[in-house]
């Protein structure tokens, strides 16, 4: 009767029965697919990605024509070679060990990003999958092993990647100079006075702006004055440590982040800033001056806006004070 639920009697037959019978049926044809030699050759052989039957100890006994072609090689050409012998020179030892892995019990199927080198050297990156075939008895009789080429995927997360990196860098760097962009450099600085604060160590910024500036892009116009700043960019990269960070904040200004700071120290790198930048352009035949203001943090004491702030306002009053006679 229609509407009746799984278990009630219809025309004799329950629906538990139907359902048994069912799967039953399906048991039967997976069985006779699988030990169908007609059906497993067809498998086999068209299969779209790499198939491989190897022995216990890695050769090849048979391998389809897909899995010959990513070699550049006819299927008999491959019986009798060792499966790890395909691979790239530094991915075999890796793959030695995941033999020993299967062979051991420890595993029944690996499966890794590797690379496969054809008779003409060319490089090709696959998914290659080991797994365990077990004989009667249960234990290895036999390899399987597949491959699907992944190269163009690979090769087009390498470009991703590369892309990614490019944009990152780009947006923490100044264009023009290739120094840290201000975002960086107070990202670095509030990096630095947290971890002053827990070892109690001394940070200083220097904030420094060109002197003349202006009148160089008046008179000679931007292109010169682009010049101008990447010469002095450069010579600041050529006084200040490495661990010291340099970042142009826009237009003719400029901030040193010096880490692990004594007084001592940061005046004698004011005098070497300004003494480089203040050589004459000798290609553009001008020169520049720089004003150099200076605060100090002690063990954290201060946040990054503060501290960037008190060297700026120094630097003003470097730039107010009388300068003498050249």
């Amino acid at each position: 009767m229609a509407g009746q639920e799984d278990g009630q009697e219809v025309g004799g037959i329950t629906g538990v029965e139907r359902s048994t019978d069912r799967a039953e049926q399906a048991r039967q044809t997976m069985h006779a697919l699988a030990t169908s030699p007609d059906v497993f050759e067809t498998f086999f052989d068209q299969a779209s990605i790499g198939l491989g039957l190897a022995d216990l100890s890695t050769r090849y006994v048979r391998v389809n024509q897909t899995y010959a072609e990513l070699l550049g090689r006819a299927p008999e050409d491959l019986v009798g070679v060792p499966f790890s012998q395909v691979l790239h020179p530094d991915d075999r030892d890796r793959d030695r060990s995941r033999i020993a892995l299967l062979l051991s019990g420890q595993e029944h199927a690996l499966q890794a990003e590797e690379r496969y080198v054809d008779p003409h050297g060319r490089t090709l990156w696959v998914l290659h999958g080991v797994t365990v075939v077990p004989g009667a008895d249960g234990k290895p009789a036999w390899f399987a092993v597949s491959a699907q080429d992944i190269t163009e995927r690979r090769r087009v997360e390498a470009e991703l990647r590369a892309l990614t990196a490019t944009l990152t860098e780009r947006a923490v760097r100044d264009p023009l100079t290739g120094l840290a962009n201000r975002i960086l450099m107070e990202e670095r600085l509030r990096s630095v006075l947290s971890r002053d604060a827990r070892s109690g160590q001394t940070t200083a910024v220097l904030f420094l702006d060109l002197d003349g500036f202006k009148a160089v892009n008046d008179v000679h116009g931007h292109a010169v004055g682009d010049q101008v700043l990447r010469t002095v960019a450069d010579r600041l990269a050529a006084v200040v440590r490495p661990s010291d960070t340099i970042a142009r904040l826009g237009g003719d200004e400029f901030v040193v982040l010096v880490e692990g700071a004594t007084q001592d120290a940061v005046d004698s790198l004011v005098k070497r800033l300004q003494t480089a930048v203040g050589e004459p352009i000798a290609t553009l035949d001008l020169e520049v001056g720089v004003s150099i203001g200076v605060a100090l943090s002690h063990g954290g004491e201060s946040d990054a806006g503060t501290l960037l702030g008190l060297a700026d306002k120094d630097m003003y009053a470097v730039k107010r004070r009388p300068r003498p006679a050249p």
